[in-house]
């Protein structure tokens, strides 16, 4: 009994000793926090932007910060909304919810983690004005302990309106007035139940829950906080009914500005997980990959020709930062068309040794299991190389590939660069780049520039870093480069979109005195055209160019022509004082010479002979890993079939396999031998033979090597013939002109 109570009694020591050390540790972290009125309302609340120079190109203030709207001007839907979402005791608590932070230490304690939080208004509002968003036992309590020192300073309706007036919605719109403005083109005023209960959702995570990014996430949580409000008794039931069958905003023309640099600063800054947005609101700077010059020059060019919306992007492939971005319909997903097949198939293919540039492919009309595409006018070409397909964009040999490769291992790469797929994607449509929603501009321009990178990937960027307006480092990029593709792959790749820009789709470009690699994409219907685009790239840039209209009107727009143009006109723009420096081209790469006649009758990639003349052969361009295997035999030793019969007093001498040869014919009759022709041949007929006589034939294939040299081949002896009487007349000598007819 008495050690019981020795046990007890030590647990209570322990226990007070724990409560003293919490006490201490209390005080010890929140010894030096000072709850500063002034930040509850912001008013440093602007940007500086500089471009690549560090040359300070616009100072932007941040959306709906400048906004302030006092509480009693609210409609009362919009703090219901958010004391639903957020804090239902908001009013009668004192600033902490002790049964909520119990719940959520017992979660968390299970997982060993700071999963969850049990923040009221107060705490949210101290957190995102006061302290950073690290998740510490340090910074918890500082908050606990300046929640306390704000809850007696101010009182709650005071609390609630700095909270709404410096909350976060997304889209670098701070403040319920802001948010009101942005995402429904009115004041907060005029906010009804349902828009107020989809802010309230969006600030769970701006990002995530955007009615124009995610509209997907936003509604049944816009939902489930209308039905919390019915619960609580804010809304009557008709209420609710109505709220609910009220849409989703969309996206307007006011969220797209002409400063559209600008514009994909902001939407980076939303992507930035790492850096709170609170930390933006006190002044900052942010330093830029623009050059403005260039920004001037894209923002300002135009054709009289123009009859759409476009979009031109310019990236910087040595920073993989975006050096100027122009848009008339915004930054939006857009299906990228033929534009995807370098990145989805011929790269892709190329690195897992299924293709060569020299491969053979059919092209004709094929059936894979029910999807049946087609050529660009039905035009079939029969057996082109993967360099032909690619540089003139042809449909079934690119849908081949991909079978081939396996639309899985396609998605795998894509992913890689930055472009995933839905589900719904993975199909050989893919090929052809028939996808579900798209990619933007930037994102697959960003693709594009691994090919002048040896094949090394990093997103595309518009920010360097971000400093506080004391010179505090806030952000800075991570260099988040990854190779996707080896520099042979690159290598090949990179010659045939350099076809594509002399001779193939994109051939509008072969104008420049420099070379550049190309590729274009189109999108439409027989009723029309919804995506045009080109894609240019040197070593030094990237050029992005698509045209089309964002509510998808048609046109009769085509990659390889106006959007072509423009990529012509910005890459005189961009060397119009030097000449790009050349792509890089890697060791492991040769080019190999060729069996014509293989490839041409056989389709086969087979090695020439070394004595092969130089007209039977042709060059191209492998990785050493992948190198043709097989060698021509056509010129090893040259070898023909040969036959011969006797009709009406003639002999007629038969040649197989014989056009690529001189051919000698020898005859013998009375002892006496002699070569009675040399030269091309097919089939032979003498008809100076006399009747009653024998003869002996034979024949023998030769070639003439590029270096003079006379290569024969086995001499083929022939039966004998016996020649009857004969009524046939004379024919004419010799039938070896056969090659003209």
């Amino acid at each position: 009994m008495k050690t019981v109570k020795k046990l007890a009694a030590a647990g209570v020591l322990l226990a007070f000793a724990a409560a003293l050390c919490a006490v201490a540790y209390y005080f010890f972290a929140t010894a030096n926090v000072r709850l500063d009125p002034n930040k509850l309302a912001f008013s440093e609340n602007y940007a500086e932007v500089f471009d690549r120079e560090d040359v300070k190109a616009a100072e932007i203030s941040l959306s709906g910060a400048e906004k302030k709207i006092r509480l009693a001007a609210l409609p009362p839907c919009v703090k219901e909304a958010f004391l639903a979402a957020e804090d239902k005791k908001f009013y009668r608590h004192h600033g902490l919810d002790y049964a909520r932070i119990a719940k959520a230490a017992v979660k968390n304690i299970g997982a060993r983690s700071f999963r969850q939080g049990a923040s009221t208004i107060s705490q949210q509002l101290i957190k995102n004005t006061h302290l950073s968003n690290e998740k510490t036992l340090r910074r918890k309590m500082q908050e606990i302990r300046l929640t306390k020192k704000l809850e007696r300073r101010f009182t709650k309706d005071e609390i609630l309106e700095a909270y709404l007036n410096t909350i976060y919605f997304g889209h670098n719109c701070y403040g319920i007035a802001g948010a009101a403005d942005y995402y429904f083109g009115k004041s907060a005023e005029e906010l009804s139940a349902a828009e107020a209960a989809t802010l309230a959702a969006v600030i769970r995570s701006p990002g995530k829950y955007s009615p124009f990014l995610h509209p997907e996430n936003c509604l049944p949580a816009r939902n489930a906080i209308l039905k919390r409000m019915l619960a609580l008794g804010y809304l009557r039931q008709e209420e609710f009914d109505a709220a609910c069958g009220q849409a989703l905003p969309q996206k307007g023309e006011n969220t797209v500005s002409d400063r559209t640099y600008l514009q994909g600063i902001f939407a980076e800054l939303e992507e930035i997980g790492a850096l709170a947005p609170y930390r933006l609101l006190h002044g900052i700077r942010i330093y830029t990959y623009l050059d403005s010059e260039l920004q001037n020059y894209i923002e300002n060019l135009h054709t009289d020709a123009d009859r759409s919306g476009k979009s031109i992007v310019i990236e910087d492939n040595a920073s993989f930062g975006i050096s100027a971005w122009y848009t008339t319909e915004g930054c939006i997903p857009r299906q990228p068309g033929s534009l995807l097949k370098p990145l989805a198939v011929y790269a892709p293919a190329i690195e897992e040794n299924l293709i060569s540039p020299a491969t053979p492919v059919a092209d004709e009309r094929t059936d894979f299991d029910g999807y049946s595409p087609s050529n660009y006018k039905d035009i079939y070409r029969g057996y082109i190389s993967v360099r032909q397909a690619l540089a003139e964009s042809v449909n079934i040999p690119a849908v081949k590939i991909l079978a081939r490769l396996g639309v899985e291992k396609s998605g795998q790469y894509l992913s890689a660069m930055g472009l995933s797929l839905r589900d719904e994607d993975k199909t050989l449509s893919l090929a052809l780049g028939g996808l579900s929603e798209g990619f933007t501009l930037p994102a697959v321009t960003g693709a594009y520039a691994l090919f002048a990178n040896e094949g090394i990937y990093m997103p595309p960027a518009f920010i360097r870093k971000i400093e506080s307006k004391n010179g505090e480092l806030l952000y800075e990029r991570e260099n988040r480069a990854r190779r996707i593709f080896s520099e042979d792959t690159v290598t090949l790749l990179n010659d045939m979109l350099r076809d594509a820009a002399k001779t193939g789709t994109a051939k509008k470009l072969a104008s420049l005195p420099f070379p550049v690699c190309a590729k274009t994409g189109t999108c439409g219907s027989e009723e029309g055209n919804t995506d045009a685009y080109a894609v240019a790239y040197t070593k030094e840039h990237t050029v992005g160019v698509w045209m089309g209209n964002a509510d998808n009107e048609r046109t009769n727009i085509t990659g390889g022509g106006l959007p072509c143009h423009y990529a012509l006109l910005l890459e005189r723009r961009l060397y119009a004082k030097k000449t790009p420096a050349p792509l890089t081209v890697s060791p492991r790469t040769e080019n190999v010479r060729l069996d014509a006649i293989a490839y041409e009758k056989y389709h086969e990639v087979a090695l020439a002979h070394p004595s092969e003349p130089k007209r039977y052969t042709f060059t191209e361009l492998f990785r050493k890993s992948n190198l043709p295997q097989k060698a021509g035999t056509a010129f090893a030793a040259p070898h023909i079939d040969a036959s011969v019969s006797v009709k009406e007093g003639a002999v007629y001498i038969d040649l197989c396999g014989a056009e690529y040869y001189d051919i000698i014919i020898k005859r013998e009759n009375r002892g006496k031998s002699e070569a009675i022709y040399d030269g091309k041949a097919r089939a032979f007929c003498d008809d100076t033979v006399r009747p009653g006589e024998k003869y002996l034939y034979a024949v023998i294939p030769y070639f003439i090597d590029d270096d003079g040299n006379k290569i024969c081949g086995k001499e083929i002896a022939l039966p004998a013939v016996r020649i009857g009487p004969s009524t046939k007349k004379s024919l004419p000598q010799p039938f070896a002109d056969w090659w003209k007819k």
